[in-house]
C-alpha cells in the first residue's frame, strides 16, 4: 500500500511539475507572441524604439538592453534601470549587421535567440530607417532654403531695379544744365524720388521681417496696447483714403510687430484698391478683439486664400513695379509669434477685408 502511495505521489508531482512547466512555456509563448505583435506593428506603423526594447527587456526577463551601434561604438537606445552602457557589460549579444543587441540579465536560449535576433534586426531598421527621414528632412530643407534663394534673387532682382531706375532718372534730370525745369516739374520730379525711397525702405523692412522670422529670432514683448495708438504709427505716409473706427479697443500684442502688422496691410490694400475707401475697424467679442482692414478694390480670386500668406505671392499680380510679395507673409508671421491668426475675406459689395485675431487685454 505505502508503495501504491509512493507511486501516486510521484506521478502527482510529476504531473504538477509538467504543468507548471507548461504555464511558464505558455507565459514565455504570450509573451513572445506579444513582443512580435509589437514587431509587426513597428514595420506597419513605426512604432518607438524604446518601446521595442522594454518589451524585449520584459519578455526575456533582463535587468537592461541596449542598441549598440558598431560603426560610431555608441548606445543609440536603451531600457531598464541598468541598461549595458558598451559590449564589455554585455552577458548576451545579438549580431544584426552595423548594430549589435545588448542584454544584461539571464542566459538566453536557442529558440529565445532567433526571437531576439529578429528583434536586434528590426531595431537596427527603425534607427536606419529614423536616420534616412532626417537626413531626407535636411535635404527638403535645403531645397527649399534653395527655392526661396532664387526666388528671393528674382523678385528683388526686379523690385529693386525699378524704384532705383526711377531715382536715378529723376536725379540726374535735376542735375542735367540742358534743360530748365519749372517749378511744377522739379516738384513732380522730387515727389518721384520721394516714393521711390520709401519704396526701398518698404522693400528693405520687409526683407529684415521676412529674415528675422527665418532664423526664428522674433520675440515679442506682449503687453496690452490699444489699437487707436498703433494705427498712429502705422498710418504715417499711409493714403489718405483710410478711415479709422477702432474706437477704444485694447489688446494684448507686441506694439512694434502689430505696427508693422498694420502698415503692411493698409499698404497692400492701397495698393491692390486704387480708388474706394480704405477702413480699419476694430471690435471685442469675448476674450478676443478682431482688427479688420476693408477696402472696395477688385479682391482675390477664388483659391488664393490658401497662399496668398506664402512670400513672393502677389494678389494677382496686378502691380509688379512695387513688393516682391513678402508683405503678407510678414503680417502672418508677426501675428503667430503674437499668438493671433489673420485671415481674409470678400468684402460685402466687393473688395477685400483682412482679419487680424489677437486676445483682448484684461480690463
Amino acid at each position: 500500500m505505502t508503495v501504491v502511495l509512493l507511486l501516486v505521489a510521484v506521478a502527482v508531482a510529476a504531473l504538477v511539475d509538467a504543468a507548471a512547466r507548461r504555464t511558464r512555456q505558455a507565459r514565455r509563448a504570450t509573451q513572445e507572441a506579444e513582443l512580435l505583435t509589437l514587431f509587426a506593428g513597428s514595420v506597419l506603423r513605426g512604432a518607438d524604439l524604446g518601446a521595442l526594447l522594454e518589451r524585449a527587456r520584459e519578455t526575456y526577463r533582463q535587468s537592461g538592453v541596449a542598441l549598440w551601434d558598431n560603426q560610431s561604438r555608441s548606445i543609440v537606445g536603451s531600457s531598464g534601470e541598468h541598461p549595458p552602457t558598451d559590449r564589455n557589460g554585455a552577458d548576451t549579444e545579438i549580431d544584426a549587421g552595423d548594430f549589435t543587441l545588448l542584454l544584461v540579465g539571464e542566459r538566453t536560449r536557442a529558440h529565445d535567440r532567433r526571437v531576439l535576433t529578429a528583434v536586434a534586426n528590426q531595431a537596427a531598421g527603425m534607427v536606419r530607417q529614423a536616420r534616412l527621414a532626417e537626413e531626407a528632412s535636411r535635404a527638403n530643407a535645403l531645397a527649399e532654403a534653395d527655392a526661396l534663394r532664387r526666388a528671393l534673387l528674382s523678385a528683388v532682382s526686379h523690385d529693386l531695379r525699378t524704384p532705383l531706375s526711377a531715382v536715378k532718372a529723376a536725379s540726374s534730370s535735376l542735375r542735367s544744365t540742358d534743360v530748365q525745369f519749372s517749378p511744377e516739374d522739379t516738384d513732380e520730379l522730387l515727389a518721384t524720388i520721394d516714393e521711390s525711397a520709401d519704396q526701398l525702405t518698404a522693400l528693405v523692412t520687409n526683407l529684415l521681417d521676412s529674415s528675422r522670422l527665418q532664423a526664428g529670432v522674433v520675440q515679442p514683448s506682449l503687453r496690452p496696447v490699444f489699437v487707436d495708438d498703433v494705427l498712429a504709427g502705422a498710418l504715417v505716409g499711409a493714403d489718405e483714403r483710410v478711415r479709422v473706427e477702432v474706437g477704444d479697443v485694447e489688446v494684448l500684442a507686441d506694439p512694434g510687430l502689430l505696427e508693422r502688422v498694420l502698415a503692411n496691410l493698409v499698404a497692400n490694400s492701397a495698393r491692390y484698391a486704387p480708388t474706394g475707401e480704405i477702413t480699419v475697424r476694430a471690435a471685442v467679442h469675448g476674450d478676443m478683439a478682431a482688427i479688420s482692414v476693408v477696402d472696395h478694390g477688385p479682391g482675390i480670386t477664388v483659391g488664393a486664400e490658401a497662399t496668398m500668406f506664402d512670400a513672393f505671392q502677389r494678389l494677382g499680380d496686378r502691380d509688379n513695379s512695387v513688393g516682391v510679395g513678402l508683405g503678407l507673409s510678414v503680417v502672418r508671421g508677426f501675428v503667430r509669434a503674437m499668438g493671433g491668426t489673420v485671415t481674409a475675406s470678400d468684402t460685402v459689395g466687393g473688395g477685400l477685408t483682412m482679419t487680424v485675431e489677437l486676445k483682448a487685454a484684461s480690463r
